[in-house]
């Protein structure tokens, strides 16, 4: 190894320096204003004047001249410059100190690349102006076993960083109010792979680059925590102005009451970010926060952030995973683009979600985007204030997945251009709650959409006011809730023909209620809930429906209702037709109230294939009349049904006359039903004499007075005669001058003879004498009430057996 001559030892020192070097052999600081040579403090470091006290080569006020060089210096002691001039850079690579202190001094500037300080390195209220890539002060793979301290420095340069600390490893750095302002893309203060075991504390500090991020701290590793909180930094550039990409914050990331700045990129740039947890209470954001795949071991507190972004999302937080809760109460965010201010797409977070009296603003997409966002407790949105356009919604939570309760009181949430809440496939495991909710959209897709989404118990809207101008108001296809859909006193405008509440194959296991509701749609039903299933009751008590286009009020073609369907109180009106409820193939378990007045003087229902329990406030003939007279076509199954309860209720004669009201409606708007002329004829004939089967008894008095009539033609025809014969006498004497007259007896069975299928056997002494005008007559009469009886007896066969009664 070669070795060195030692450096030789200046030999006359000014007074100040004879001063200084004696107060460092003695432990005591020196004050002075005189210049002191820099070589001489290098020369106490290294023992060339004597042993110096542990205590260290401490000088104030001084004036530094030439260039302090403590490169490679392994001195015994620390230094400490105080509120000294170095017009110089200071250079201490690769040094090796106990300490370093140069509080209060105006440096041009510190090289302290791999630089070994044992205790802390001081640099409290320093004032530093310089240039450089690598830094006005650069402490790149220094070590500190203690503090590194930047409280209330200024350190500026006009074409690099202003701090340069990559790799840096130290116990904590505390930089409450520095200043710092740096240029480039390299960023203000650069902390890339630095490794702090403590806490990075830069609360109260101004930082900003003009050109580039400020704080760039990509994978660097903070084991306590990372705070920021009432800074003011300020950056461009789509690095970010603060910069934490892959950085790992083991304690908490603070940016409490912080303002950070980046009219042309992210204002904090931190994906894949891993903290303890995220802090950020009051912050006030221009550009975005990203944390894209960031993971959070605690909470996330946005509690009265402000968040604007023009350019694009505000807070961008897809795929990021929050073990604990995440709060936003009250907090304002504003961004732009499709997919959200406030983006959480495939987020999760492990405690509960809160925006209680949050406002989020995207004037060209989604306020909130949520899209199979998983959240395991509960998320709490009361009193949220939304607007967003277009069709990606204002609120989105496609697939999401909500573990507790969804709570949505008194939210208010537009889109003048797509729907309000878009939350196709959602899973709540509780309650899904807009008590008083305001939600208010566009388009085809529903204001409110709930496609194929799920909740575990009930979904509330009592009070709720529902608006889409062009579209359905509640469009919730396939929904299926757990307990009670309730829709108390809700409010609904809407214009579309697909409905303005629409529920088609919907699944409630409890009980669905709209008593009071109010609603309105210009264009199509009030409410569509075709193949819907209810396990509980649907209750329509005081509805107040509106509707227009060509479909029913009220539509429910194949629905189940598991209990009582109650149209009580309800008050429906149609503006282009009288087209008020459509229950087509529905089936009710239990009774239905429906109160005739519904449907007015006019209205029409359709209840083809509707099966119901019981009537409840509705007596059988006032439902026979909404048959009959409300009905836009004959059709027999709403009979049927209705002769079926009464049968069930014991109430059999009430069925004979709904079954005869059947066939003279039959008769009467469907004649075409029944067959040709001689088919409808016979359909009146047998309708007047034996009610269509249903009334035997009329068709047995029609048979006796049949069988009477011939009786009385018999004993009639026995005193009318001509020429000394009778229309009926004795059979031997036909061919005499004059005819032998019958008996009462014989004269009556002539006609019974005559008339019944079934000969009573007196003929063959006393008949009808056809030689005769006169018995001619009589003969054809008879015939006449002959068929006459055939067809009575006919009628009566059918109407005792039942075997060919027409049901068409």
């Amino acid at each position: 190894m070669t070795e060195f001559p030692p450096l030789p030892v200046i030999d006359k020192l000014t007074g100040a320096e004879r001063e200084l070097a004696d107060a460092a052999r003695r432990g005591l600081a020196y004050v002075t204003d005189a210049p002191v040579r820099a070589v001489v403090l290098r020369e106490l470091l290294l023992g060339l004047r004597g042993p110096v006290d542990p205590r260290g080569v401490r000088l104030g006020g001084a004036r530094i001249a030439g260039t302090l060089n403590l490169d490679h210096v392994e001195a015994g002691t620390g230094l400490a410059l105080v509120d000294c001039v170095a017009v110089n850079t200071i250079s201490a690579r690769h040094a090796r100190l106990p300490w370093l202190d140069l509080s209060g001094s105006r440096v041009a500037g510190f090289d302290g690349t791999g630089v070994r300080i044992g205790h802390d390195l001081d640099f409290t209220g320093v004032r530093a102006t310089g240039s450089g890539d690598f830094g006005v002060i650069c402490l790149r793979d220094a070590r500190v076993d203690g503090l590194t301290v930047f409280a209330q420095a200024e350190v500026r340069s006009g074409d690099g960083p202003a701090l340069y600390l990559d790799d840096l490893e130290c116990r904590a750095i505390k930089g409450l109010g520095l200043r710092a302002s740096g240029a480039g893309d390299s960023g203000a203060i650069r902390l890339l792979g630095a490794h702090i075991s403590g806490e990075v504390f830069l609360g109260e500090a101004v930082l900003a680059n003009e050109s580039g991020p400020v704080v760039h701290a990509d994978s660097a590793a903070v084991d306590g925590d990372l705070s920021l909180a009432g800074a003011t930094v300020t950056g461009a550039g789509g690095d970010g102005a603060l910069r934490l990409l892959g950085a790992r914050v083991g304690g908490q990331l603070d940016l409490g009451d912080a303002t950070l700045v980046n009219d042309s990129g992210p204002a904090v740039g931190a994906d894949r970010l891993r903290a303890g947890g995220l802090y950020a209470t009051g912050v006030t954001v221009t550009g975005a926060i990203s944390l894209l795949g960031a993971r959070v071991d605690g909470q996330v507190n946005l509690g009265g952030a402000v968040l604007a972004n023009p350019r694009g999302r505000a807070l961008s937080a897809d795929s990021i995973q929050v073990e604990g809760s995440f709060f936003g109460e009250g907090m304002k965010v504003r961004g732009s683009g499709e997919y959200g201010a406030l983006c959480l797409l495939g987020a999760h977070v492990g405690g509960n979600c809160y925006l209680e009296g949050a406002e989020l603003t995207n004037d060209a997409g989604a306020a909130l985007s949520g899209d199979r966002l998983r959240v395991d407790g509960n998320v709490h949105i009361e009193g949220l204030v939304a607007t967003g356009a277009a069709e990606p919604g204002t609120i989105r939570l496609l697939g999401a997945h909500v573990g507790g309760e969804l709570y949505l009181e008194g939210a208010r949430i537009a889109n003048d251009s797509g729907p309000a809440l878009y939350a196709d496939s959602l899973h709540v495991g509780g309650n899904l709650d807009l008590t008083g909710a305001s939600v208010a959209g566009a388009g085809e897709a529903g204001a409110l959409r709930l496609h194929a989404a799920e909740v575990g118990s009930q979904l509330r809207l009592p009070g709720a006011e529902l608006a889409n101008a062009s579209g359905p108001a509640f469009s919730a296809d396939d929904l299926r809730v757990g307990s009670y859909l309730e829709l108390f006193e809700v409010k609904v405008t809407s214009s579309s023909e697909l409905g303005a509440l629409s529920l088609r194959a919907a699944r409630v296991h409890g009980s669905v209620t709209l008593a009071g509701a109010d609603v309105t749609n210009d264009a199509g039903p009030v409410l569509v809930a075709d193949r819907c299933e209810v396990r509980g009751s649907l209750a329509l008590s005081g509805l107040r429906g509106t509707s227009a286009g060509e479909r029913a009020t009220i539509h429910l073609l194949g629905a189940h209702i598991g209990g009582q369907l109650s149209f009580t109180g309800a008050e429906l009106t149609h503006r282009d037709a009288q087209f008020l409820v459509d229950v087509e193939d529905a089936v009710v378990d239990g009774p239905i109230f429906f109160p005739v007045e519904l449907v007015g003087p006019a209205g029409q229902v359709d209840l083809d294939g509707f099966r119901f329990g019981s009537l409840g406030d509705v007596t059988w003939r006032e439902w026979l009349d909404l048959i009959r007279h409300h009905t836009a076509a004959y059709r027999p199954g709403p009979y049927q049904r209705l002769a079926a309860s009464e049968r069930a209720a014991g109430h059999d004669g009430n069925a004979r006359q709904i079954l005869i009201a059947q066939q003279r409606d039959l008769q009467r708007r469907a004649p075409e039903a029944i067959g040709g002329w001689p088919a409808r004829r016979f359909h009146w004939v047998w309708g007047a004499l034996a009610g269509y089967g249903y009334r035997a008894r009329r068709t047995a008095a029609a048979l006796l007075l049949a069988v009477v009539a011939a009786g009385g033609l018999g004993l009639w025809a026995g005193h009318v005669g001509d020429a000394g014969h009778r229309a009926a006498e004795r059979t031997s004497d036909l061919t005499a001058a004059r005819g032998a007259p019958c008996t009462t007896v014989e004269l009556i069975g002539v006609g019974l003879d005559r008339g019944l299928p079934l000969s009573p056997g007196v003929r063959g002494r006393c008949d009808l004498n056809t030689g005769i005008p006169a018995g001619q007559w009589f003969t054809v009469a008879i015939w006449l009430v002959q068929a006459a009886i055939w067809a009575l007896a006919t009628l009566a066969l059918v109407g005792y057996t039942g075997l060919v009664r027409k049901t068409a």
